[in-house]
């Protein structure tokens, strides 16, 4: 397992005063969606284990079978008649890793909440525009995206909803809140009808 940098555990994604009112009360209140972005940003600190997988983990490497490279990044990656050739920017790693014979690589390399990088985001970006927060957009507060009737859940709705839109907290947070919307667009539409 290499990382970028030190593997540590964590139970929770972020502190579980994010899923209530003690952290979200504060952010909530927050005017200004420079100081939201880096709210998330401190309160994530992503790239941790739970204390349950890490210890399953250790134990893999105590027995010889597993190996953790940390503070260590992939410069390249070649393919070698039957095998990756790895070669890592850490010199006290690189000659270790170089020698292996690696037969399967599996990525879990974060993510980027950019829409930019989205295709189907940037695509309704280009159509519809709206404020971008270090890649993140300023929606409406039922989630919705300026201009069309798109409604945002997950990471992309962090600005809104806090650190914890990625997770299942997140999601109840933004259900309450494009649910009552949607709801209230089909019983407009069936009375207009009528």
């Amino acid at each position: 397992m290499m990382a970028r940098r030190t593997f540590y555990e964590k139970l929770f994604d972020t502190e579980p005063g994010w899923l209530g009112p003690k952290y979200l009360k504060g952010f909530d209140a927050e005017p200004n969606w420079e100081t939201r972005w880096q709210m998330i940003q401190s309160a994530r600190n992503g790239g941790s284990l739970t204390p349950a997988i890490f210890t399953k983990l250790r134990r893999l490497e105590r027995e010889g079978k597993l190996s953790f490279y940390e503070q260590c990044e992939v410069q390249s990656a070649e393919w070698q008649g039957d095998a990756w050739k790895v070669i890592c920017n850490q010199p006290s790693t690189h000659d270790c890793i170089a020698q292996q014979a690696i037969d399967r690589i599996w990525l879990a390399t974060g993510s980027t909440l950019d829409v930019n990088h989205w295709p189907l985001l940037s695509a309704i970006h280009a159509t519809h525009r709206l404020s971008l927060i270090q890649g993140l957009p300023v929606l409406d507060s039922q989630l919705r995206w300026a201009g069309c009737n798109l409604f945002i859940m997950g990471g992309a709705a962090a600005l809104q909803l806090g650190p914890v839109a990625r997770n299942l907290f997140g999601a109840k947070l933004a259900s309450k809140r494009i649910v009552p919307t949607l709801i209230n667009n089909v019983s407009g539409r069936s009375h207009s009808a009528a």
